[in-house]
């Protein structure tokens, strides 16, 4: 939960700032577990059911509290997809929260790479964040559709996005761009493909990929069920790191 308070402390800001700049790498992939203030109660029901439903697809052995996700650029730039829209937000922001870091495994990501995605956010930023999708996805997983998509009853609008899915898209844009083959059957690139050791064989058998709009938090936090996608940097907690 974001405290006022808290951010007030320069002081403390400011360490927390450099102590994850220090770390941090442009490309990374920010979690954080329940960052919304005290009277958002529609963030915390939220929160509770998309830990509910990442608890019941990765097992309760996983890392399912995770509620948001976003793109680290730059100190200044870090790509968000929240209520009431899509934004662009500084370090200083959110460095007090409760976030893990995760790094791309798959590729060493470059300026290019990073110019090629920052305009897939920046092409985001300024739009709605979608509850309605969010919505859609809920009924999916309720009705079992666990990693595909397949309704649409609430979505109003293309371009809207949910914070996971957006930095997914990102992700996505660029491989499509740079390391996207004919022999790629699916055409996409993460959460493609299952780690036998993780599920049950007949999910192994059947499964077709994650589709973009069904990614969560939980899904680059246990990129190990898939291909290991992604790898844990840090964790920090109230500003200071914490073993992972």
């Amino acid at each position: 939960m974001k405290s006022k308070i808290k951010y007030n402390d320069r002081k403390r800001v400011d360490s927390a700032r450099k102590d994850i700049l220090k770390v941090i790498k442009p490309g990374d992939v920010i979690n954080q577990e329940g960052d919304f203030k005290w009277y958002q109660f529609w963030l915390a029901i939220g929160s509770k059911a998309i830990q509910c439903h990442q608890k019941k697809l990765f097992g309760k052995s996983s890392n399912w509290k995770d509620t948001h996700t976003m793109m680290f650029f730059d100190e200044d730039n870090t790509f968000s997809v929240e209520l009431p829209t899509t934004t662009m937000k500084p370090l200083e922001e959110y460095c007090l929260s409760n976030l893990s870091i995760y790094r791309l495994r798959l590729v060493s990501l470059n300026l290019d790479h990073m110019d090629m995605m920052k305009k897939a956010a920046k092409d985001m930023v300024g739009t709605d964040y979608d509850i309605g999708q969010l919505l859609d996805i809920a009924i999916n997983q309720i009705l079992g559709y666990e990693h595909q998509r397949r309704l649409t009853i609430f979505d109003f609008g293309r371009k809207k996005k949910v914070c996971s899915v957006g930095v997914r898209v990102a992700f996505e844009y660029l491989y499509q761009k740079k390391f996207c083959s004919a022999d790629s059957q699916s055409g996409k690139w993460l959460f493609d493909k299952l780690n036998p050791d993780k599920w049950p064989e007949k999910k192994v058998d059947h499964f077709h990929g994650t589709d973009v709009e069904a990614t969560s938090p939980a899904h680059f936090a246990n990129s190990d069920y898939f291909c290991n996608e992604f790898e844990l940097i840090a964790r920090f907690q109230d500003g200071k790191q914490i073993n992972k």
